[in-house]
């Protein structure tokens, strides 16, 4: 009995050092954490700034998403959202677009509008991608040219 109650002292004393030596394993935002701060998203060689949206947030129909993309991203003031599922199967396509001068090599406000209602909730993406004109024949960087954000889609606020 003594050996018990003296293991089950040296466990819970592990445990505790444990929990006060490594309180968080992650710093990535929870799922369900709304995360309305101002977040940079960055791939290897471009950036995205984002004005009221971050990773793993709450999407909801008629919500618009604003923020800074690379002027290259942009042809005739625009660029392409695709919002997929959890699969990466597209359900709906947006624009992003931008009142300002887009032919630069700065960064470019935009804004981008969700659509009324969702074909789909659930867990799943946003695809943020430089706009293509030549459909394809241009040199494309995956690391580069777009940006995949992870997201929860709902159609209620």
């Amino acid at each position: 009995m003594v050996h018990i109650v003296g293991l089950a002292v040296v466990t819970f004393i592990l445990a505790g050092l444990a929990l006060l030596l490594f309180p968080r394993f992650s710093n990535a935002p929870k799922p369900d954490e709304s995360n309305p701060a101002i977040t940079e998203l960055t791939t290897k060689e471009s950036s995205v700034v984002f004005d009221n949206f971050g990773s793993h947030a709450r999407i909801v129909p008629k919500q618009i998403i604003e923020g800074k993309a690379p002027g290259y991203w942009f042809f005739e003031g625009s660029f392409p959202v695709t919002l997929q599922d959890i699969n990466g199967n597209t359900f709906a396509i947006v624009t992003a677009t931008t009142e300002a001068d887009w032919m630069v090599t700065e960064h470019v406000q935009f804004s981008v509008t969700m659509p009324e209602p969702f074909s789909y909730t659930g867990v799943g993406s946003i695809l943020f991608k430089k706009d293509d004109p030549s459909d394809g024949e241009a040199p494309f960087d995956p690391d580069k040219d777009q940006l995949v954000v992870p997201v929860i889609f709902k159609n209620e606020e």
